[in-house]
This record gives C-alpha cells, structure tokens and sequence, in this order.
C-alpha cells in the first residue's frame, strides 16, 4: 500500500505545476494587457487619432444613458435618434449599435454617460473584468483560477467592445454559488440577471426542481422592483418603446442576419449558415430549448452533485437563447469552475479545457458559429464525470481513499 500511495503522490506531483501554471497565466494576461495598452495609446481602441469614441458596442451603451439623463430614454429604442446620438459623440459611420436591453440597465448607463468616455469606458472594463474574475476564483476555491479566467481569450472578446460578458457571468456564477447557503442573496443577483432575460429561461425551471423556493421568490421581488424603480425614473415609455422595438431588433438581427449569422453562437445561426430559412431555424432552436429543459428537469430533480446541476444550467441557458454572442462567453467559464470545484481537473479534463480555450480563438476571425459546439464539448464533460461516479472501480475507491487521508495540499492539487 505504501508503494501504492508514493506512485499516486509522485503522479499528482507531477501533475501540479503550481508555479509553472501561475506564471504562464500570468504572462499571456500580461500579453493581453500590453497588445490592448498598444493599441489604446495608438488610438485603435476605446479613441480615435481625433479623440472621438472608436465606434463599438460600448458606444451605445454612453449614447443611451446620455439620453436618459436629459430625460428621454425611449428615444434610445429609436434607431433614428441613437443613429443621431451615436454619430454626435463619434462622427460619421455607417450603421449604429443597437440598445437593446430592458429599461432597468439605464441606471449602469446613466453612471457611465456620467463620465468622460475614456474613463467610463475603462472604468466599465476593470470594475466588471474584476468582479468576474474574482467570482469563478471563488467558485473554483483557488487564487489561481482568477489567473486563468483572465487567461482565457474571452478576456480579449468582451473587453475589447466593452460588452457585458464579465457582469453576466459574475451575476449568475454568484447565484450560483451561494445558492443553497445564502438563497436570498442569490435570488437577489439572479433577479439583477433580468436585465438579459434571454439567459433566464431556463433558471426558473432548475430553481423549482431543485426546491429552491427562496431564492425564486427573492428572484422574482427583485425583478419586480428593478422594473419598477426603472419605470419611476425612466418612464413607462422607456417599456413601451422597448417592447415596441424587440420584433424590430430580432427581425433585422435574426431574420435578416443584419449582424451577419456567422457572428452569432446559437443553433438558431447554425441553421441559418447551412441554409435553413427563419422557420425551419427557430424550429431546431426551439427544440433545442425544449431539449435543455428536459434535461435540467431530469438534473435538478436526480442525485447528481449540485455543481455538475450548476454547470449544466449555464451550459443549457446558454444553448437555449437564439441571441448568443462571443462576449457572452465568460457565463462559459463559470460553468469550467464549477467543475473544478466538483473536482480537480484531470488529464482529459485538461485536454478538453485548452481545446475550449483554442476554439474561442476561432471567435476573433468570426469565421462561423461554433459556439453550440464548444457549449456541447464542456456539456460532455459533465457527463463524464456522472458516468464516471456510476462505474466508479475499486480501484478509484482506493484512490479517493488515500486522496482523503492525505494532507490539504496534496490532496487538492493545482489542476486548473
């Protein structure tokens, strides 16, 4: 047994290079960091050579909360007047980006249309870049993996338009992880989470599985009141303006491909990109959403861990909305430190995690929508690890046995 435990000490020493791991990280966020510093101080990111905003997603964002705070926030849902707004804060161009998020996020963009675009855009950046990665380090339970979130191209994805990314993920990884011990707490941010509802399909379905009452009903308080603060201050126009507009955005989104369908990340876009017209392309969504259902009904109500239940719901939230982007990607990661908090990542795991990581890439070129592939790739490896606990061999028996009696370090080793 001796002989046995040394072979299984000396192999997970191999496996952990703690140091190795860190610094790595470490310098590709350092890479990601001076190309963007590069870039913003040659005046191709965040300012143009002029001074003015380099048009952006971010853009939209500073244009409707100036709205708002000179009292018209429903003309941000008029593509003529952001049009004009958006071309009086940084010239001329082409088309304009959309504001296509419920009344209730006017309180972020009127803080940022508080401050010069720079800093409000940096400010955005940092503060939600932060709060995202401190989430999945708290998720994971390791300093280290606040390091690799940052490591992971979606970093470069999200910050560079100055997207949302990092506060969905750190919305959802939050409820997530303090779901069953601080159910109000969790009600509370996954309440905030409406302000993109096309990710909270699906939540409610795994809360009443699951028998999380608590936190459903906090959920449902805080939406309520976030609606109604936002039509105290905004108006009730600003609601009526935005559910005016949503068929508008989808059709040209959506029907149309104004984006371009190989921008999008959905099944919806992959049927588009074979061939399929908008009929046909919300059919295979829809059943995709109705798959996802049946399967977080089948997770939430089985005796399965309840981080693999966790991974999944991002996982199947993400897959069930046609309206998926690259800069969503972040909700991903949540979902990779939810299975390292259920285990230390093992060899395959690893494989499979740098290959997620290399297919992002793919997402700067925008070559096609292979988001539902990546999302079903990480969806595999939670059913791995089910499979794995049900054929679980004596063998494994006596190696988590020895895992237990060893010492804190050695038995958690640096995995991720």
């Amino acid at each position: 047994m001796a002989t046995a435990q040394s072979e299984y000490l000396a192999g997970e020493r191999g496996w952990r290079p703690n140091l190795l791991f860190a610094a790595v990280t470490f310098g590709v966020l350092s890479g990601y960091l001076a190309g963007l510093m590069m870039m913003l101080v040659g005046r191709t990111w965040i300012l143009t050579p002029s001074g003015k905003p380099v048009p952006c997603d971010f853009l939209a964002y500073w244009a409707s909360g100036l709205m708002a705070l000179s009292g018209h926030a429903a003309s941000a849902y008029d593509p003529n007047a952001q049009h004009a707004a958006q071309i009086l804060a940084a010239g001329p161009m082409p088309g304009y980006f959309y504001w296509n998020y419920p009344p209730l996020f006017f309180f972020v963009a009127v803080v940022l249309a508080s401050a010069p675009y720079l800093a409000a855009f940096l400010g955005w950046v940092i503060a939600t870049g932060a709060a995202y990665a401190v989430t999945i380090g708290a998720i994971a339970r390791r300093w280290e993996a606040v390091l690799a979130a940052c490591a992971s191209p979606v970093i470069l994805l999200t910050a560079f338009g100055g997207q949302n990314g990092f506060l969905s993920a750190a919305l959802l990884g939050g409820a997530l992880l303090v779901l069953r011990e601080q159910p109000i707490i969790s009600g509370i941010l996954l309440g905030l989470m409406t302000y993109k509802p096309q990710f909270g399909i699906l939540v409610p379905v795994a809360l009443i599985c699951g028998g999380h009452w608590r936190a459903l009903l906090w959920a449902a308080v805080t939406a309520s009141l976030a609606i109604g603060l936002s039509t105290l201050a905004f108006g009730i126009g600003a609601y009526v303006s935005f559910f005016h507009f949503l068929p508008v955005v989808s059709h040209a989104s959506l029907t149309l491909g104004g984006e371009g369908w190989n921008k999008m990340q959905s099944i919806y876009a992959i049927a588009r990109v074979l061939g399929a017209g908008d009929g046909l392309a919300w059919f295979a969504q829809a059943l995709t959403m109705i798959a996802c259902a049946a399967a977080m009904i089948w997770l939430w109500r089985g005796n399965v861990a309840y981080e693999l239940k966790a991974a999944g719901l991002v996982l199947a939230s993400m897959l069930s909305t046609p309206y998926l982007h690259v800069y969503d990607f972040p909700v991903l990661i949540v979902a990779l430190a939810l299975l390292y908090r259920h285990r230390p990542f093992d060899r395959v795991d690893w494989f499979a995690v740098a290959a997620i990581n290399v297919l992002l890439l793919e997402f700067v070129a925008q070559l096609a929508p292979i988001g539902p592939g990546i999302l079903m790739l990480a969806g595999a490896l939670i059913l791995r690890r089910m499979r794995w606990k049900a054929v679980c061999s004596p063998a494994n028996t006596l190696r988590d046995t020895f895992r237990r009696n060893l010492p804190k370090a050695e038995a958690d080793p640096l995995r991720l």
